[in-house]
C-alpha cells in the first residue's frame, strides 16, 4: 500500500503542515526534513513549513514522490495557495514579455460607475491604467503625486470586477492622515476606515489602517481578517520593509502578502541606499522571485553605475512613476534671511566652535567620526538657540526669554552665561521669526514653523500662544496610542486645518511625515533651523508644495540662518543635495534614486557622506567650503 502525506493550510497564519502516515519511507520522510526543516510537534510524522519555504522550494517533491512511491493529499486552502503562486508566475510571466496597454478611454471605464468620483490628472490616468492591467503593480511616483488616490482607484476598479472587497494599507502612522482625507475627497459614499490598534477588528471595517510595528505584533488579527473576504493589500511607504525576511517588519509584510488577492507597493524612494532595496518590494509583489527579476550584477555591495542602469530596464513593466516636473506644481518663492547673532551669543558660539576645532587637526581624528553627530547637534543647538545646550533640546520645559534682559554680572563664566542665556538676551532667530509670524497672520495666511528642536517648538508654542498654535513633535501622542487623550496629532492637525483662531502649527520633520497635506490652507513655511538631511528638508517643502495647488498661488518658503556659524555651512550642502535630489525626482527610471531614507530623519548630518563631513570641517577652520 502506497504511503501518504497530507498538506494543510487553515486558510491564515504562517505555516504549512505536513503530515505522514505509516506507510511513508523514513528515506523520503528524512529528505523532507531536510528540504523544508525539522520544525513540529512530532517532527517524525508531522511538521510545519513556513509558506514562502513550501512555495519556493517544492520543485523536489514530485520527482521524489513518484521515486519513494509516495501519494500527495492536499486541503483546499493549500490548493488555493498554490494556484495563486501559479496565477502569479504566469502573470509576471506576462506582465514582463507581453505587457497589457490599457489606454485612458478603458481605464476611466473601468472606474464608471463605482465610488470613486475625484477627477484625475492625465498622468494618473496614465499611472491607474498600467496599474490595473497588472495582477500586483508598485507606484514610485514622487512624493505629493497622488499616488493614494490613484491607489483608491484601483481599489474600487478591483472592488467593481469583484476581484477584491476589503483593503489593508499597511504604512507609519503619519501616512493615515492621507488615506482619511483622500478616502472623503476620492470615494463617494466613505467606506468604512478603521484604524487598528490592536485585538479583533470590527465587522463594519472595509478600510483597515495599520502601522507596520503593530503588524508585526498582531499578525495573526490582521491575518484572520485579511483570509475571512478577498483584499487588497497595499504597502504604504514601502521602503520601511526593505530589510524584508532579515527585518520584522519586512518579515510579517512578506509572510502576509501570501494571503493576499492583490497586493500594490506605494513609495517614492523605492531605493533607499541601493538596488538591493528593492529585493523585498518585489518579493512582497511577487512572492519568492525578486532574484528571477532584478539583475544579479546590480546586486553586490557597491554596483557600478552601469550595473545599477539595468534595474529600470529589468523592472519597467512592474512599476509605474511621476516625476517631478509632471506635476506642474507653481514655483516656490524660497528666501534665506541672515540673522546675526547678539553679542553673548556670539561669544558662546565662537567658544564652542574653538573647542570642537581642536578635534579636526590630525587626519586620524578626522576617521573617528563617531561622535561627529553629536558634535553637529551641538552647533545647530548652539547657533539657534543657547539655551538649548544646559537642559538639552528635548525638553519639555519652555524657555523663558527675559524681556528686559538682565544686565551680564561681572567676572561671570562661560558655564554660567551659558546657563542663565535666557536671562541675558533672546536669540535674533526668534526675534526676527515674531516679526515675519505678525505680518502673515495680520495678512490672514497661516504659518508652518519646523525645527528640528522640541524645546524650541515648546518656546515657540509659548511665545506664540495669541495664534493658538497647533503642535506636533515626537512627545505629541497619536489618537492609536493615546485614544483618551485630546491633544493627539490627528487632533493639532484638525485645529490647524478647520479653526480660524489656528494660525501656526509648530512641527519637526520626523513627526510631521509624507502623508500629511497642508497646501489647501496653508502656503508659507519657516525654517528655524536645518540639519544636513536634504531628505527630511524636501519631505518637509513637501506638506505645502504638492498637487492640488491652484496655478499662480504663491508658496513661500523662509529660512533664517544665523551668520557666522554652521547654518552657513548646512545652507551650501543642502542646496547641492537639492539640486541632485532635483535630478533624481525627474529621473523616469530609479537608476539615480538612492534618496535619503525617512527612516535616518533623526541624524543631523551622514558621516557617510564626505561632503558633510568637509563642509563642517571647514567651517570649524574657519575655512569657506564650497565644494561638490
Amino acid at each position: 500500500m502506497p504511503g501518504e502525506i497530507s498538506f494543510t493550510f487553515p486558510g491564515t497564519g504562517r505555516y504549512v503542515g505536513v503530515r505522514r502516515d505509516l506507510n511513508v519511507p523514513d528515506d523520503f520522510w528524512g529528505k523532507l526534513r531536510s528540504e523544508w526543516g525539522q520544525k513540529g510537534i512530532r517532527p517524525s510524522a508531522a511538521i510545519q513549513i513556513p509558506i514562502e519555504t513550501f512555495i519556493g522550494r517544492k520543485a523536489w517533491l514530485a520527482g521524489s514522490c513518484k521515486e519513494f512511491g509516495v501519494q500527495v493529499l492536499v486541503d483546499p486552502g493549500v490548493r488555493s495557495l498554490l494556484e495563486q503562486s501559479r496565477h502569479d508566475q504566469v502573470s509576471l510571466d506576462d506582465a514582463r514579455s507581453h505587457p497589457i496597454v490599457i489606454d485612458a478611454a478603458e481605464t476611466m471605464e473601468r472606474i464608471a460607475g463605482t465610488r470613486f468620483v475625484r477627477q484625475l490628472k492625465d498622468f494618473q490616468v496614465r499611472d491607474l491604467g498600467k496599474l490595473l492591467s497588472l495582477a500586483h503593480g508598485a507606484n514610485f511616483s514622487v512624493p505629493g503625486a497622488g499616488k493614494t488616490s490613484v491607489e483608491l482607484a484601483i481599489f474600487e476598479a478591483e472592488r467593481a470586477s469583484n476581484r477584491v472587497s476589503q483593503l489593508l494599507v499597511i504604512g507609519p502612522l503619519s501616512s493615515f492622515d492621507a488615506w482619511v482625507q483622500d478616502s472623503r475627497v476620492c470615494l463617494s459614499p466613505t467606506p468604512l476606515i478603521y484604524k487598528y490598534g490592536g485585538g479583533s477588528i470590527p465587522a463594519f471595517a472595509e478600510v483597515v489602517l495599520v502601522n507596520y510595528q503593530r503588524l508585526a505584533n498582531s499578525f495573526d488579527e490582521l491575518a484572520n481578517w485579511v483570509t475571512q473576504n478577498p483584499t487588497l493589500i497595499v504597502l504604504d511607504e514601502a521602503h520601511r520593509m526593505k530589510r524584508g525576511w532579515d527585518g520584522e517588519w519586512g518579515r510579517a509584510c512578506l509572510e502576509l502578502a501570501f494571503l493576499a488577492k492583490r497586493r500594490d507597493v506605494l513609495t517614492g524612494t523605492p531605493a533607499p541606499q541601493s538596488p538591493r532595496d528593492l529585493i523585498a518590494l518585489i518579493d512582497f509583489l511577487w512572492p519568492g522571485r525578486a532574484l528571477r527579476v532584478l539583475p544579479h550584477e546590480a546586486l553586490t555591495a557597491q554596483p557600478s553605475p552601469q550595473e545599477v542602469s539595468l534595474v529600470t530596464p529589468a523592472i519597467a513593466p512592474l512599476f509605474v512613476r511621476t516625476t517631478k516636473h509632471e506635476l506642474d506644481l507653481p514655483a516656490i518663492e524660497m528666501q534665506v534671511v541672515p540673522v546675526p547673532m547678539g553679542k553673548l551669543h556670539a561669544e558662546i558660539y565662537a567658544s564652542l566652535k574653538a573647542d570642537f576645532s581642536k578635534l579636526v587637526k590630525s587626519q586620524r581624528e578626522r576617521t573617528e567620526l563617531a561622535s561627529w553627530g553629536e558634535i553637529t547637534m551641538y552647533l545647530l543647538e548652539a547657533a539657534t538657540n543657547p539655551a538649548l545646550l544646559p537642559a538639552g533640546s528635548s525638553s519639555d520645559d519652555p524657555i523663558e526669554f527675559r524681556h528686559p534682559p538682565l544686565s551680564i554680572p561681572d567676572g561671570s563664566s562661560l558655564r554660567e552665561l551659558i546657563a542663565q542665556f535666557a536671562s541675558y538676551e533672546t536669540p535674533e532667530k526668534f526675534v526676527q521669526i515674531a516679526l515675519m509670524v505678525r505680518q502673515l497672520t495680520e495678512q490672514g495666511r497661516k504659518v508652518l514653523i519646523w525645527s528640528n528642536f522640541v524645546r524650541n517648538l515648546i518656546t515657540l508654542e509659548r511665545m506664540f500662544r495669541v495664534y493658538e498654535p497647533a503642535l506636533i513633535h515626537g512627545g505629541i501622542p497619536s489618537e492609536l496610542t493615546s485614544p483618551l487623550n485630546l491633544n493627539t496629532r490627528e487632533n493639532e492637525l484638525i485645529r490647524f486645518r478647520e479653526d480660524d483662531n489656528c494660525k501656526v502649527l509648530l512641527a519637526n520633520p520626523a513627526a510631521l511625515g509624507e502623508g500629511v497635506s497642508l497646501h489647501q490652507m496653508c502656503h508659507d513655511a519657516i525654517y528655524l533651523e536645518r540639519s544636513f538631511n536634504a531628505g527630511q528638508y524636501l519631505q518637509s517643502v513637501d506638506r505645502i508644495h504638492r498637487l492640488g495647488l491652484e496655478k499662480g498661488q504663491r508658496t513661500t518658503v523662509t529660512f533664517l540662518i544665523s551668520t557666522d556659524t554652521i547654518d552657513e555651512a548646512v545652507s551650501s550642502r543642502i542646496s547641492i543635495k537639492a539640486r541632485r535630489l532635483g535630478v533624481m525626482l525627474d529621473d523616469p527610471g530609479i537608476e539615480t534614486m538612492s534618496l535619503p531614507d525617512e527612516e535616518d530623519v533623526g541624524q543631523p548630518i551622514d558621516t557617510g557622506d564626505d561632503g558633510d563631513i568637509a563642509a563642517l570641517f571647514a567651517h570649524l577652520r574657519g575655512e569657506v567650503n564650497v565644494g561638490e
